[in-house]
């Protein structure tokens, strides 16, 4: 990876969740942003001059919510509900060798880089559990194309089929067996594993970073969740699960657990500062309230939510109570496009079709936080800003891209405007990672041979899985369907008239 180096970027215009603070000179030294001052007013005479003339300079994106290993899988998914894309998940993963983790992960790196995206938090999910070698494959791809990341391993002792009361009894006979024999490794085995990568620490290169996700609430026992919550303090590390995220998974917890998802983990002692609640679609009031009072965060995932038809978040509540709330698109299986971009749009577009006064809408400035400043803090980074001592993350737009012609409002044009097309440069750590629209940081000539080529043995090694899960969908979905209908006093669908319900 190139190293950092002094670079004097000259004459960008800044954008910001505050505003455009109009032309700039910025002085960028061994990866920190070391001055910002008025056009002329900077010089280093060792620092390499970028002419940022004709560009808008905004801090790089951070995605607050992905899953590496989804990326061979992009595109695979029409009309997916939540629950069908879990039951899907046994392929869509698979099991895989090191050299196929690090490619899947290393395209969803390129795939974000391309398009702003600086930074990232990864779920890392590896079958029947996770593996050191694995997961350093994860950190390595990360490292190469030259992202920051966190990386938490995505585990659970509880199937699909284990973890929703009635589902297996609802399948026919034959899948009835089948499905007896889909376990995961057992939770000890599981809980060694996460150990063996918390002791690889040292190993992972720098701007990679440890956490751990508990996959769902009731995917994992009690016993389970406590394990890893205990692993998490003594270790500092943050959590971060799927939280209410589908209908079905806000009514299942109170069958189970005869409380939200979100009252269980605080009696379980396991919300606080270091917790992030994804999705987060299913949250009542006393939900928002807890997680408030806790200090959790929120990653808001409207590309997913939509695509999986969850429903829509409803994120000025969640803001009134000063919960942190960054910016997502989950894995390429359920948001193919893993672009920031798009999910600010769709952010600022989902709060539109929830009934409420106009003022209770995101503000373009509002996403835009939520997507650089806001994620950062889900990551622990102080990052999200163009300011001294801040890494230098930074985005590069073309000013004359149609996007921006007329540049009437840029940080309002960013949001609802702009794509990766007006996307020119990726500055990551002080080094550019993109250079006029084309990736620099890692030669990708036989790139999309050695996808071909994985996504060759992926196909016959989990032909026998996919086939099985093909079977399996239909009766999941509609159990999930059935047992929806649970009223909760709450909603977050749009429902014909006729339909509506709480």
């Amino acid at each position: 990876m190139t190293r950092a180096g002094r670079i004097l970027i000259r004459g960008g215009t800044l954008l910001s969740a505050d505003g455009v603070t109009g032309r700039k000179d910025v002085l960028v030294v061994d990866g920190l942003i070391a001055d910002v001052g008025e056009p002329g007013t900077l010089w280093d005479e060792s620092a390499l001059v970028h002419d940022a003339t004709a560009r808008f300079i905004c801090p790089g994106f951070v995605n607050a919510h992905t899953h590496g290993h989804a990326n061979l899988m992009k595109g695979v998914a029409d009309a997916w509900t939540l629950e069908a894309s879990l039951t899907n998940g046994p392929w869509l993963g698979g099991k895989r060798d090191p050299a196929t983790i690090y490619l899947s992960t290393l395209i969803g790196a390129i795939d974000m880089l391309s398009k702003g995206c600086t930074a990232c938090f990864d779920l890392v999910y590896e079958f029947p559990q996770p593996t050191r070698e694995g997961f350093l494959a994860v950190a390595a791809a990360y490292h190469d194309a030259g992202m920051r990341a966190v990386l938490a391993p995505m585990v659970a002792d509880k199937s699909l089929f284990q973890s929703i009361p009635g589902l297996t009894d609802a399948l026919p006979p034959q899948l009835r067996e089948e499905v007896g024999k889909m376990v995961l490794a057992p939770s000890d085995s599981t809980m060694d594993a996460i150990r063996q990568i918390v002791a690889a620490r040292g190993e992972l290169p720098s701007g990679v970073t440890l956490a751990i996700a508990p996959t769902i609430p009731h995917h994992c026992s009690e016993q389970f969740l406590l394990n890893c919550c205990d692993l998490a303090v003594c270790h500092d590390l943050p959590i971060h699960m799927h939280v209410a995220e589908s209908r079905l998974q806000a009514v299942v917890a109170r069958r189970v657990y005869g409380v939200s998802a979100v009252a269980y983990l605080a009696d379980l002692g396991i919300l606080s500062p270091k917790f992030t609640a994804a999705h987060g679609v299913w949250l009542d009031e006393a939900d928002l309230d807890l997680l408030a009072e806790h200090g959790c965060s929120i990653a808001h995932i409207p590309a997913s939510n939509f695509r999986l038809g969850s429903g829509i978040a409803h994120v000025r509540p969640m803001l009134e109570r000063g919960i942190n709330v960054g910016l997502a698109t989950d894995g390429a299986n359920s948001s193919d496009a893993l672009s920031m971009l798009q999910a600010m749009r769709l952010a600022s577009y989902g709060a539109r079709a929830i009934a409420s006064a106009r003022e209770d809408w995101l503000s373009a400035r509002e996403v835009l936080r939520l997507a650089t400043k806001n994620g950062a803090r889900i990551l622990g980074h102080e990052a999200g800003r163009i300011a001294l001592g801040l890494a230098a993350d930074l985005v590069f737009l073309d000013a004359e891209h149609v996007d921006f012609v007329p540049a009437n409002d840029p940080v309002n044009q960013l949001v609802t405007c702009a794509d990766s097309a007006a996307v020119t440069d990726v500055m990551a750590g002080g080094v550019f990672r993109v250079r006029n629209r084309k990736l620099v940081s890692i030669d990708l000539a036989d790139l999309g041979e050695r996808v071909s080529g994985s996504l060759a043995d992926l196909t016959v090694t989990m032909s026998g899985v996919k086939a099985l899960a093909s079977q399996l969908e239909p009766h999941v979905v509609a159990f999930a369907q059935h047992l929806s209908r649970e009223p909760l006093g709450f909603d977050r669908l749009v429902r014909p008239k006729a339909e509506a319900s709480s």
